[in-house]
């Protein structure tokens, strides 16, 4: 026999396929409601909906607009976001006028044939977004009519374009005022340069060439050279100094491959060089911007130097590379070809420098001051001419097109794509909600059913009470029907009374249809008792008991005290429900004389024992129903009439109160072999038994095993009532 034991290890706590099943089968009735009701709403939807039209108007917006940043007016685009334009879309000026012009409309007479708002069109089934090209607007439109959205988007498109023009209009105004002062203003710079050029070039007997060439034969050209071929010469000084360094550490050790991360930190320190010598050419390179255009040949050079110098610095990384590599190369050949190349370009930058220095010193100070000066101002005075020039053409390109806008009334609002009346309703989607529908549903079932299972603590298979109660399972009890057509004569037997209380006869069936499959479940526990005490004493006296009233516990003791009868065991049942007596009804006796009675001291124990109309069984009531229960079958005169009874009967089994109501089952469970707990399926909760089991433990009895009543045998997820439990 299986022992409660505390190892929380042997609960089997591994859930199963069929755990699910039986969850889901035993709340079937919530699913199913909540899969028809979800269902049955989305199926509402699906049909009830209306079909959809959608008609669509696309624009285009001129985003060029004029900028007065700086010192000159400069044309730029600017692409206004989509809440701009939607801003404008949404204000109550364009509501008002659409819904003005609307209701002048057919639009009108349709929206009032299918009960249907103007206001409630324009504010949720009108709508402005972005194309995917730029400066293109799609205007939206839906209905459930094709007509009504038709004329909903192409009165809308029509106003909003004419609401863009009169804001274009108004803008407009103030800019031809701005431009025309713009165009007057740079006009009289324009004029003003040019007369300063004139003058300059005619006191200084300057002729200006055309812009980039002043000056690259004098003074200003030796010097700027000069300067290219100083970068450059110190540029391959260094680059020679760090090929030498390299070629003296490569020859004073061989290198390997522990010391790859020492040389890498070495040339990082040679790629930091390199790049302040970078920084030092770009600083030049805007020295030379400020004074030169970017077309300027002495700008196009020291460009080139930097990319040299980029260059070179890519080749350092290189090395990283080729050094770092597990598999060495010889390092020594390049670093000499490579010296032999930058000796060589250093000569040839000294002997250029040499010229270009005797170049200039053929220039006196003063002179080379003063020319240096003049073709200074003079590249100034050229290059805020060509500003000058530059800007007044876009202005006068903008008033020409600023003119055209104002002939065309267009203001750079362009109908693209006029609205369209739909041919057909968008596809539906009915059977998409349709199947939502059920999924949701199906899946809100779900839900409430694993909710409601994780609140429910009641006992619902024959594994939750090894595994949460840890005691045997002597076996499974289906439920008795009495309205079984081989069991309905019972109703009309003489004497039946038809209430809860006295309708208990009819569902002895180990008596009435000892054939019933219910029949064989009891005697599979009467099998399951007899094996249980092979060894030792055999089976005599025990208890039947549950931890709450109305579990079945009476009707359990009356049926398998008769099976235990039909085997041929003399068999007793002592009714010490001394509170609630039921067994006297079961089987039709008299209350009086009892087990009190017997108790003290009234009446003999043979004189009180009855004799059922089943063969073996026998049956002492309750009987006079005393003030103090719990002492009585706690006392040590109960503990004699046991043993006297034992004497002349084979079985004997005690019907009692419920374990959480009264002490006295624990206390008679002591005195016997042990307790048997009916447990009511999905009635009984898993902490009454709990308690019950500890109750019956504390006062020294033992857990026969727990008995599983009111199985439904129809449920197919591990119910086998006709198993062997041992």
């Amino acid at each position: 026999m299986k022992t409660r034991t505390g190892d929380k290890s042997l609960q089997g706590t591994e859930i199963r396929l069929q755990d699910y099943i039986g969850v889901v089968y035993r709340k079937k009735w919530i699913l199913m409601l909540s899969f028809v009701l979800v269902l049955g709403i989305a199926l509402y939807d699906a049909f009830t909906t209306p079909p959809v039209y959608i008609s669509s108007a696309t624009v285009k917006i001129d985003t060029r607009t004029l900028s007065t940043r700086g010192d000159g007016a400069m044309v730029r685009a600017v692409a206004q976001s989509v809440d701009y334009y939607d801003r404008i879309f949404r204000t109550g000026i364009f509501r008002n006028e659409l819904l003005d012009s609307l209701s002048a409309d057919e639009a009108s007479i349709i929206a009032q044939n299918h009960n249907l708002s103007l206001e409630n069109l324009i504010e949720f089934n009108l709508s402005l977004n972005a194309d995917a090209v730029q400066s293109f607007f799609r205007i939206t439109a839906s209905a459930s009519n094709p007509d009504l959205a038709y004329r909903l988007a192409d009165v809308s498109s029509h106003l909003f374009q004419k609401r863009l023009i009169d804001i274009e209009s108004e803008s407009m105004v103030e800019s031809d005022v701005y431009l025309d002062e713009q165009i007057t203003l740079l006009r009289n710079k324009l004029e003003t340069k040019e007369i300063e050029i004139q003058k300059f070039t005619r006191e200084q007997h300057i002729i200006p060439g055309k812009p980039g060439s002043v000056g690259n034969t004098g003074f200003m050209a030796f010097q700027i050279k000069l300067d290219e071929i100083e970068v450059q010469r110190e540029l391959t000084a260094i680059k020679l100094r760090i090929y030498r360094q390299r070629q003296d550490e490569i020859s004073r050790r061989q290198y390997t491959y522990n010391n790859v991360d020492l040389l890498v930190d070495q040339i990082d320190q040679e790629i930091r060089s390199i790049g302040a010598k970078a920084d030092s050419l770009e600083s030049l390179q805007a020295t030379l911007r400020n004074s030169l255009d970017q077309t300027h040949p002495d700008v196009i050079k020291i460009n080139k130097q930097i990319r040299d110098i980029q260059f070179e610095e890519n080749e350092v990384y290189a090395r990283i590379y080729q050094i770092s590599s597990p598999q060495k190369r010889n390092l020594l050949p390049i670093l000499k070809a490579k010296i032999d190349a930058a000796e060589e370009a250093m000569f040839e930058l000294t002997t250029e420098a040499e010229y270009y220095d005797i170049k200039i010193q053929e220039f006196t100070p003063d002179s080379n001051t003063a020319f240096f000066n003049n073709e200074l101002h003079l590249r100034r005075l050229m290059r805020s001419q060509e500003l000058y020039e530059t800007n007044y053409n876009v202005l006068i390109q903008l008033n020409e097109e600023s003119q055209l806008k104002k002939a065309t009334q267009s203001g750079g609002v362009k109908m693209i794509d006029p609205a369209y009346r739909p041919k057909a309703p968008v596809p539906s989607t009915a059977s998409r909600k349709i199947l939502f529908g059920a999924i949701l549903g199906m899946s809100l079932g779900l839900g409430a059913v694993f909710l409601l299972e994780y609140m429910d603590t009641s006992l619902k298979s024959s594994d939750e009470i090894s595994r949460f109660l840890q005691i045997p399972l002597l076996g499974e009890i289906p439920k008795i029907d009495a309205d079984k057509p081989t069991r309905k004569w019972l109703r009309f037997l003489p004497g039946t009374i038809k209430s809860n209380e006295e309708a208990y006869d009819s569902r002895i069936i180990a008596h009435f249809d000892p054939k019933d499959p219910i029949v064989e479940s009891y005697r599979n526990v009467r099998t399951s008792l007899l094996f249980t005490f092979t060894s030792g004493d055999p089976l005599q006296a025990f208890v039947i008991s549950s931890p709450n009233p109305s579990e079945g516990k009476s009707l359990t003791t009356s049926n398998l005290a008769t099976v235990f009868a039909q085997s041929g065991k003399k068999t007793l049942i002592i009714d010490t429900d001394l509170r609630r007596p039921v067994i006297h009804k079961i089987f039709r006796l008299p209350k009086n004389p009892g087990i009190t009675d017997v108790l003290v001291g009234q009446i003999h124990w043979n004189e009180a024992i009855r004799q059922t109309d089943i063969d073996n069984l026998f049956v002492l009531p309750s009987g006079t129903s005393p003030p103090n229960p719990g002492e009585m079958v706690g006392s040590e005169r109960m503990t004699e009439i046991l043993d006297i009874l034992k004497e002349h009967m084979d079985i004997i089994i005690l019907d009692t109160p419920p374990v959480v109501a009264a002490i006295d089952a624990a206390v008679l469970g002591a005195k016997t072999q042990g307790i048997i707990l009916v447990l009511n399926m999905e009635e009984t909760k898993r902490d009454s038994a709990k308690f019950s089991i500890d109750q019956i433990e504390r006062a020294g009895g033992k857990v026969l095993g727990g008995l599983l009543n009111n199985v439904d045998v129809n449920r197919r997820y591990g119910y086998y009532y006709n198993q062997y439990y041992y």
